[in-house]
């Protein structure tokens, strides 16, 4: 909560200084730090529910009978499971936010596991 809230803030600062008349000098990297703000924004909101999600179907799929009676529902879990788990080693590294939130194709991975979380749900 408190980092998307100071999150929040600046995105609130950044597009006040976008409106202002003494911008133009800085007007390239100002959009660059504001569209990385909006992806880390992105990126923290789909990792919320990835997490929320998986924290609630890895009970279910780390048993290996389960993943036999619903063997595609286990396959797409283990997908996920692969993207969740490679995004959380990488975060432990560094755990400063702007790090974290630069991994190389985050957002995407985390898109896809959305996606894929959704379809185990109706599968169960």
């Amino acid at each position: 909560d408190d980092v998307q809230v100071l999150l929040d803030d600046h995105i609130v600062k950044t597009a006040t200084m976008r409106g202002s008349p003494f911008i133009a000098p800085f007007e390239t990297q100002i959009k660059e730090w504001e569209n990385r703000l909006h992806r880390m924004r992105a990126i923290i909101e789909s990792w919320l529910h990835v997490q929320a999600s998986w924290l609630y179907l890895e009970p279910i799929f780390g048993s290996e009978d389960i993943r036999s009676q619903i063997p595609r529902e286990g396959k797409m879990f283990e997908t996920v499971d692969k993207h969740w788990t490679s995004i959380m080693l990488e975060s432990v590294k560094d755990t400063n936010a702007l790090v974290v939130t630069s991994q190389p194709d985050m957002l995407e991975k985390l898109h896809e596991a959305e996606a894929l979380l959704e379809e185990v749900h109706h599968g169960l």
